[in-house]
């Protein structure tokens, strides 16, 4: 050994001035396997120092002086120095790196500083796993064990559902005393729909497992039958749809019902009924039913429709005969009825308005049968029955012609004409069908067999009494009316002055101009306050 050495002396000389200092942190170190760890100094370096020592117990890990470091075998290509932080940086860790160290500095007034601190390796987080004990549950009845694994040392579990953490209540949902284990009693569907994740981690390192979860089966609740179409009633050969849903995990099957009794193969949720018949309406509910949790649940509202044929065929029929209908002689029946389906009611009406009967006008008790007797002409027009029931609704209509007339109820025409001035005579007559017409003049048949008689050029000899002949060829009825007609000379009806109307006219309008000036008279005094004279 070299004695004259000076570094050597100094540290001969140190060593009679050593001293224990807060050269590291209090707190343990920690690092974990495979990675790197920094061993930092509270000493402040920029003091200066003539070697900084760094040991792990016995072993030599780094000697740094102001020229030089030099790096213990044991440690090469996993230790580095920092000179100017007096920072010491070691890895990849192993296990066996645990333990304590110390560090040693000998400032430039030759004294000697001594710290230790302990590294703590840990083994890295891996391998997260949640494992079930069961590989399904039935809600309310099962109760589940979730186990969370992982590699690593001094782990801490925190459990989530979804983004929110398990909220453990100590009575349904409890976690061991390590938090790895959680169990879920009477589980619920929403407990397990997750996705649950389990985060495993030390002061170091967190990893998460991957997303789990386990099917919860549920149910049937919330059973709902529907019809379509919704009808109480619908027609033979219409179709209709029965379904039956619920609330179940996994989907549920379902037992139909029909006015209480199973109907056999009928499993699926839905029931089509393509061309109904009568047999077909009832009573029907379903019954959903879950394989996996074995419980039951029937509809909250069962649904009832009955099945009608629909009315075809409507019509109107005369009784006795097509004869024509006579006013005040003729009686007619009509019957109202249809070729099949069932009728719940009837209803007559006459060009629109609703049929009312009187003592001419007789309803049968079914009022299938409308009985007139006699007819009158005010009973011709459109009949219309119109036949219900709850699934439609049909009609027929007739339409009724009464012959009556003819009825003359005037002729029409001047009483004087002078000569040469043309001139027409009309006869009025109500009839139906039309009449024909014969004229006469006083006893002579005239050509005319219209309704008018044109006289274009009238002479004294067409002067005299116009009979009109109305004849109806179904009634055989015939109605007479006359009219008189004098043709005078030229001038003649000027000559006796003006009409009676004429006269009148005149003698109104001299009153209202009378009216008028008296009116002015007095605005025009009270204007001008003329005393009176009177």
């Amino acid at each position: 050994m070299d004695f004259i050495n000076p570094r050597l002396c100094l540290l001969l000389l140190s060593a009679l001035a050593c001293c224990s200092a807060d050269l590291l942190p209090k707190d343990k170190i920690k690092g974990v396997i495979g990675k790197m760890v920094k061993f930092e100094t509270t000493y402040d370096m920029t003091k200066g120092f003539i070697t900084l020592i760094w040991n792990q117990d016995e072993n030599n890990i780094v000697t740094c002086t102001a020229d030089t470091i030099k790096i213990g075998d044991a440690f090469k290509d996993r230790v580095s120095m920092n000179r100017t932080t007096g920072t010491m940086t070691l890895g990849p860790l192993a296990s066996t790196d645990s333990g304590a160290y110390q560090l040693s500095i000998v400032t430039k007034d030759v004294t000697t500083l001594n710290g230790e601190t302990t590294l703590e390796v840990l083994e890295p987080v891996s391998d997260v796993a949640i494992t079930s004990d069961l590989p399904e549950a039935v809600e309310l009845n099962s109760t589940v064990v979730l186990t969370c694994a992982a590699k690593g040392s001094f782990l801490k579990f925190t459990w989530m559902n979804g983004s929110a953490p398990v909220a453990a209540d100590g009575k349904r949902l409890v976690l061991s005393e390590k938090g790895d284990v959680l169990t879920v009693k009477e589980v619920l569907r929403t407990d397990l729909k997750g996705p649950i994740t389990c985060k495993a981690g030390n002061d170091l390192e967190t990893e998460t497992s991957a997303a789990f979860s386990l099917p919860v089966s549920y149910g049937p609740e919330s059973v709902v039958l529907t019809q379509t179409p919704k009808k109480a009633v619908l027609a033979t050969g219409s179709n209709v749809t029965l379904s039956c849903s619920s609330v179940s995990s996994p989907e549920a099957t379902y037992i139909w019902l029909q006015n209480g009794a199973v109907m056999k193969d009928q499993t699926a949720a839905s029931i089509v009924f393509d061309k109904l018949k009568e047999k077909d309406g009832g009573n029907y509910t379903c019954q959903a039913t879950n394989a996996k949790t074995k419980r039951y649940a029937a509809a909250a509202a069962p649904t009832t429709f009955s099945v009608q044929e629909p009315i075809k065929g409507t019509t109107i029929t005369r009784v006795g005969g097509d004869a024509p209908l006579l006013a005040g002689k003729s009686s007619v029946n009509l019957t109202c009825g249809a070729e099949s389906g069932t009728v719940s009611s009837k209803l007559w009406s006459k060009d629109g308005a609703a049929l009312a009967t009187s003592d001419r006008m007789t309803m049968s008790k079914h009022k299938d049968i409308l009985v007139i007797s006699p007819v009158q002409k005010e009973d011709a027009g459109t009949y219309k029955c119109e036949l219900r029931n709850d699934v439609n609704s049909v009609a027929a209509t007739y339409t009724m012609v009464v012959n009556y007339g003819p009825e003359v109820t005037a002729v029409e025409g001047p009483d004087a004409v002078e000569i040469h001035d043309k001139v027409e005579i009309k006869c009025l007559v109500n009839s139906h069908p039309a009449p024909t017409y014969q004229w006469k003049l006083n006893d002579t048949v005239l050509s005319t067999t219209s309704a008018t008689v044109v006289i274009e050029n009238p002479r004294y000899k067409d002067s005299g009494i116009y009979t009109c002949i109305a004849t109806n060829a179904v009634t055989n009825a015939t109605s007479t009316s006359t009219h008189r007609l004098d043709v005078k000379e030229e001038g003649a009806l000027d000559e006796e002055g003006l009409s009676g109307g004429a006269i009148a006219g005149i003698i109104i309008g001299v009153l209202i101009a009378l009216g008028i000036v008296i009116g002015v008279i007095m605005h025009m005094r009270k204007k001008k306050d003329i005393p009176s004279p009177y």
